[in-house]
């Protein structure tokens, strides 16, 4: 009973809006790596990780 309530209501016309359905980035708990991957992983093996 509700969706059909939900899609009987029109949405308004606006010509030239596009908008991309994608984010930058997404949220992650590790840092950016920004350096090389084979130097970042010397990096570990020697101290550990951060």
């Amino acid at each position: 009973m509700f969706f059909i309530l939900v899609a009987q209501q029109r949405v308004g016309n606006r010509p030239d809006r596009i908008e991309p359905r994608a984010l930058k980035r997404r949220a992650k708990p590790y840092p950016l790596l920004k350096k090389h991957r084979n130097l970042a992983r010397s990096e570990v093996r020697e101290n550990g990780h951060p």
